[in-house]
């Protein structure tokens, strides 16, 4: 019987291609098994959908997530400030209506230790405290010296009162602190009712399962 020749070997052009749309399949597969699941986690956290009944995060989830990237704040000393034209990190906004009270403190307090025990990690979480006034002087002096990486931003009493209706946490006549993710959307929401080993597994999740910049 005769056979039929195999004339891919024959044909140096066949092969080239033929590899060429492996290599080619193999890249696709590779940026889809990265990209996906991202916009996956994405989709659940900003929109609800898919979300299971019994979730595992320690923090008040927030349904949906509130976009906060352009919300309008000033540093003090700088020009204004927006989350959509910051370096790319997580972030705690700690909301202080308009004094940083003993509470305040209590929760600065805590988010500064679980920054702290994110060690080599660190620098992919910022903390910001947030208020509708500005803090007297001496007391931003002495909260600075306690907490070097916290920012100090002021925003407009208008959105301050806009949020405490998106959020639904933030009129509870507590200090609060939004977990903030690298897009910009706050996600969830403590206080000083969850403890610091709380806080710390939610963000140890979330920067194991997100991208890097």
């Amino acid at each position: 019987m005769n056979e039929i020749p195999d004339t891919t070997t024959n044909n140096p052009e066949a092969v080239t291609e033929q590899r060429s749309w492996f290599g080619r399949m193999q890249g696709v597969s590779v940026i889809a098994s990265v990209v996906l699941p991202i916009a996956a986690a994405y989709l659940v956290y900003h929109t609800g959908v898919g979300m299971p009944q019994g979730t595992i995060n320690e923090g008040d989830l927030l349904h949906p997530a509130v976009d906060l990237s352009l919300l309008p704040m000033r540093e003090q000393g700088t020009e204004p400030v927006q989350l959509a034209g910051e370096p790319v990190k997580w972030r705690y906004l700690i909301f202080s209506d308009r004094n940083c009270g003993s509470d305040c403190e209590k929760l600065l307090y805590t988010s500064r230790q679980v920054h702290i025990r994110l060690g080599e990690k660190a620098d992919r979480l910022e903390r910001m405290l947030i208020t509708s006034t500005s803090l007297p002087a001496d007391q931003q002096q002495t909260l600075s010296e306690q907490h070097p990486r916290l920012r100090f931003l002021v925003v407009p009493s208008e959105e301050f009162a806009r949020l405490q209706s998106d959020t639904g946490v933030l009129n509870r006549n507590q200090p609060e602190a939004l977990l903030v993710d690298q897009a910009g959307f706050a996600m969830m929401a403590y206080d000083n009712h969850h403890t610091g080993n709380q806080l710390l597994k939610d963000i140890k999740r979330l920067l194991k399962y997100s991208y890097e910049q």
